[in-house]
């Protein structure tokens, strides 16, 4: 009998994304003063205001919003006070549950992994984060939205302080269930161009594969040939090319290209 999972609640889910949170940046005090902030300066807040995507920025020491963009209401639905009173748990509750755990247990950590090993040589303020995820509208629908972020500021151990974050709409543009995370660094001419990129499936996809397919999809991904895969597994040429035909029916792909994009987007290799 397969025992019970507990359900999650949003703490639940905020404890989590803390806990990554704490790896990176253990001191829950703000080490710049209030005066201080960027976010104060009527600049910052006039320019920020006219912006067509929502801007936020974020204490990731505190887990406080210190700015939210009025047009957080109009695109989604939220007053920019429920952002300041919640704080980052509210932020939590904008993901719908089918991405929350891609979101926590890959997205936030390799996030803020990248902020770790650019603090480390000093340019993290160079480096900017997008990924697409769902948002849960205040009125029950959902929109794809891009997410992108940088630094604004760092602190006296150059890690990232103070996050400014872009929140745009895609979902005319968006066409698939992929969860896209990149990673972009600024070279010495102001240019971004892309360090990394990871994809990753959103919602519970069952796809059905057996073990012995799963063995030949792992053989498929560190570049062996049918005719390899078949000497490896002690099976004629003609089962691994069955094999492969019922993964590519089975994951509703074309190519082995694709079959394998979509294996590891589903974490299967």
């Amino acid at each position: 009998m397969k025992s019970i999972q507990p359900i999650k609640t949003n703490l639940d889910y905020y404890r989590q994304a803390s806990k990554v949170i704490w790896k990176y940046s253990p001191i829950d005090v703000s080490q710049i003063k209030v005066s201080d902030r960027p976010t104060n300066l009527p600049q910052f807040r006039s320019l920020t205001a006219l912006f067509p995507s929502i801007v936020c920025a974020i204490d990731i020491k505190s887990k406080e919003y210190l700015y939210v963009s009025n047009n957080i209401a109009s695109t989604l639905g939220y007053s920019p006070e429920e952002f300041y009173t919640e704080g980052f748990l509210k932020t939590i509750k904008l993901f719908p549950l089918s991405q929350l755990e891609i979101v926590l247990e890959k997205i936030f950590p390799l996030m803020f992994e990248t902020f770790e090993e650019h603090s480390i040589s000093k340019d993290v303020e160079d480096i900017k984060i997008s990924y697409c995820t769902l948002i849960n509208h205040k009125d029950g629908h959902q929109h794809w939205f891009l997410h992108q972020i940088t630094v604004l500021a760092k602190d006296e151990n150059n890690k990232a302080h103070i996050l400014i974050k872009q929140v745009t709409d895609i979902n005319h543009y968006k066409t698939d269930d992929n969860i896209i995370f990149t990673v972009d660094k600024k070279d010495g001419h102001g240019v971004y161009h892309n360090i990394l990129k990871k994809s990753f499936l959103s919602g519970n996809v069952e796809h059905g594969l057996s073990e012995r397919e799963i063995e030949v999809l792992h053989l498929m991904g560190q570049g062996y040939t049918s005719r390899e895969i078949a000497d490896s597994l002690f099976v004629s040429e003609h089962t691994i090319y069955k094999h492969r035909k019922n993964m590519l029916k089975k994951m509703s792909v074309k190519r082995s290209g694709d079959l394998l994009k979509k294996a590891m987007a589903l974490g299967i290799i």
